[in-house]
Order: C-alpha cells, then sequence, then structure tokens
C-alpha cells in the first residue's frame, strides 16, 4: 500500500488523490502535535496496497470470538464478546490519542543516505497503535522484529529520497539498497508522514487505488504475528507478510472496519466501510450490503446509500468486501450516531448473512 500525506513546504506537491474531510482529521489529529516534523497541511494521497503471492489468511473454520480484547472489559453474556463503551473510550484515551503523538525523531539523512535510528519511543507507539486497531476487532497483538525493522527503515529512505512511492524500487534511485527493496515489496508505503500516525492514514485506506482497502486487510490480517516499521522523517514502509503468522492467533468470524458496537468517531473511514473474514473459503463476491441509522432503540432513521466497491479476495490478506456509505454522520460533542449494517449473499461459511450496529461517539 502507498500513503501519502499533503506534502511538507519543502516538497511539491504530487498529483495523486487527496483525501476527504474525515481522514483529513484523523490525519490533522495525528499531526497537531509534531508539526516541527509534519509541517504540511492536513491531508492524505494514496496509491495500491502490497500484494502477497499467496494467501496469508489462515484457512479453516474462524473462532466464534477472539481473546485480544480483554475479559472484564468486554460486555458480559454476549457471544461476540463487543467491546464495552469504556473499554473502547479507554483504549483511545490512553494508547491511542498518545501514542499518535510521539515524534518519529528520525536521526538519519537523505543527503547522505544514511537510514539513521528510529526512535524507540516511536516504534512502541507504532506498534501500540497497530495491535491497538487489532484490539478493536478482538485480533491478537503482533510484535516486530529488529532486523525487519531496519529494512523497513531503508525502504523508507527510498520513498523519502526520491519523493515517490513504488513497491518495486529501482536500483537506479537514490538510496536504494537491496534490503530497502525487498522490504518495499512486502510493506505499506506512506509518504509524507512516520511513525504511529502512518497507521491511521493506512487504517482509513483513502483515494482511488484503495478501493480493496489492501492497507487496513494486512493490519487486520487475523493469523499475522510479526510485521515490522521502519519511518524517516517524510516516511513509513510498515513490512506486513512475510515475517511471521500463525493458525493459533485469535480468529473472529468476521471482522468489521469501522468495528461493531462502540467505535471513535475520530478514526470513522470516510464512509469507506469493510467487512472481512477470518475464514480464506468465505466469498464475498455476491455479498449485498445494507445500512441504516437508527435510533437509540434500534428503530429506522433513515436509510443510506451505499456502493460495493470491491469485493476482492486475493493479495491483501482476509478476504473483503469494501462498501461506500454516503451521508454518514459524525456525532457531536456526547452525541451517538448507530448504524446497522447487515451483509447477505455470504457463501462459503457457516453464516450467509451478517449484521451488526456501529455506535460512532467521541471517547
Amino acid at each position: 500500500m502507498l500513503v501519502r500525506p499533503a506534502p511538507s513546504l519543502r516538497r511539491p506537491v504530487r498529483s495523486l488523490v487527496v483525501a476527504s474531510l474525515a481522514v483529513a482529521t484523523v490525519v490533522a489529529l495525528a499531526q497537531a502535535p509534531a508539526q516541527a516534523e509534519d509541517a504540511g497541511a492536513p491531508g492524505t494521497q494514496v496509491g495500491a496496497a502490497p500484494t502477497a503471492p499467496t494467501a496469508s489468511a489462515a484457512p479453516g473454520t474462524a473462532t466464534s470470538s477472539g481473546t485480544a480484547a480483554g475479559g472484564d472489559l468486554v460486555t458480559a453474556g454476549t457471544a461476540d464478546r463487543v467491546p464495552s463503551k469504556a473499554w473502547v473510550s479507554s483504549l483511545w484515551r490512553k494508547t491511542l490519542e498518545p501514542s499518535l503523538a510521539v515524534p518519529v525523531g528520525w536521526t538519519g539523512s537523505e543527503q547522505a543516505c544514511s537510514a539513521g535510528q528510529e526512535s524507540s519511543a516511536s516504534r512502541a507507539a507504532t506498534l501500540r497503535t497497530i495491535n491497538a486497531m487489532r484490539k478493536l476487532v478482538q485480533l491478537d497483538p503482533v510484535r516486530f522484529d529488529a532486523d525487519a525493522n531496519v529494512r523497513a527503515r531503508k525502504a523508507a529512505l527510498i520513498m523519502s529520497a526520491n519523493d515517490t512511492l513504488t513497491h518495486s524500487p529501482s536500483s537506479s534511485m537514490s538510496c536504494w539498497s537491496s534490503d530497502g527493496q525487498k522490504a518495499a515489496g512486502q510493506s505499506n508505503l506512506a509518504l509524507g508522514i512516520g511513525g504511529a500516525r502512518s497507521i491511521a492514514l493506512y487504517m482509513a485506506d483513502p483515494g482511488q487505488y484503495n478501493t480493496a482497502a489492501g492497507h487496513r486487510r494486512w493490519i487486520l490480517n487475523p493469523t499475522t504475528t510479526v510485521m515490522a516499521t521502519g519511518s524517516t522523517q517524510d516516511a513509513n514502509a510498515l513490512t506486513v507478510f512475510g515475517l511471521g503468522t500463525s493458525d493459533a492467533q485469535a480468529r473472529p468470524q468476521f471482522l468489521e472496519w469501522p468495528a461493531r458496537g462502540w467505535f471513535p468517531a475520530e478514526l470513522e473511514p470516510d464512509g469507506r466501510w469493510s467487512l472481512s473474514a477470518s475464514n480464506r473459503y468465505v466469498s464475498f463476491a455476491r455479498a449485498s450490503v445494507s445500512v441504516r441509522l437508527v435510533d437509540g432503540k434500534g428503530r429506522l432513521v433513515r436509510q443510506l446509500p451505499v456502493t460495493v466497491v470491491s469485493r476482492d479476495d486475493r493479495g491483501y490478506g482476509p478476504n473483503t468486501v469494501v462498501f461506500q456509505v454516503g451521508r454518514v454522520a459524525i456525532p457531536k460533542a456526547s452525541a451517538v450516531k448507530a448504524y446497522r449494517v447487515s451483509v447477505r449473499g455470504i457463501s462459503g461459511g457457516a453464516a450467509s448473512s451478517y449484521s451488526y450496529t456501529v455506535r460512532l461517539f467521541h471517547p
């Protein structure tokens, strides 16, 4: 995947795709504490996600519930262990919000083609952000591989030094290295932003090249156990496959984004919603989707316009249907907006339909 926010003032604007208001809000939140590093205006530009040579989601039957959310922090008595409002609020305030404020602290140099070091605080914040996103859909955490982190940083250096985004960097490019080339082919790539803030962009997955939501799907791949990250001041490479998987990881039947139950409005991906299946044999090829705004008692307020934009099932982690939801209303102040999502026409697994409710709120 390639993700690029508005460039810093020293870089020219490149013609890709500009993100919309909701995504820009996430970027503004992420950039605000670190304006010295990322001086550009909020906004993102996005390319395509990396594809694996073979499917990376483990086959077999998904577990009925995950374990990552934490026993006493979820609503008791529910089969799918929907996180409580208090738990989601705590995750946002104690983990996500502070992690997004951590600067990269890069010591390298584009001019000298030195990959330098990313601060340990930045790497830790990036890992916390990834695992918090995974927790929201009840997935187990991942860890970083130290050697792969170095390769990922070299990939980020290539992107930053050449002001470009490519999964196949040429040896003629500035600051090229074989390690960087390898990592680029296995990584989500962001230009104009680094560290934990890039994860928020990958999860939003905006732009015309990302209707399959490939970056998001790699981060939420259930069986992944190991990733790697490398950031310069202006770029990030997040290695999302090829480092480690396990069938023992929690595999909820379905993975929603936004996640079912209580969900931070700050992370609403501008209507680019998705539903993935842990079971690689599940297909959304004939799936239809409806989304309704409902009141506190589940009664219909209005039907929202929905367009299925991708039913891709190869190359980006778990099989997924991506649908663009129109007129998503972001709640104000302490208000809550509840959306009832229904997906029908699912095949290849135990369920032919799936319905859930997303409650957007400000933690």
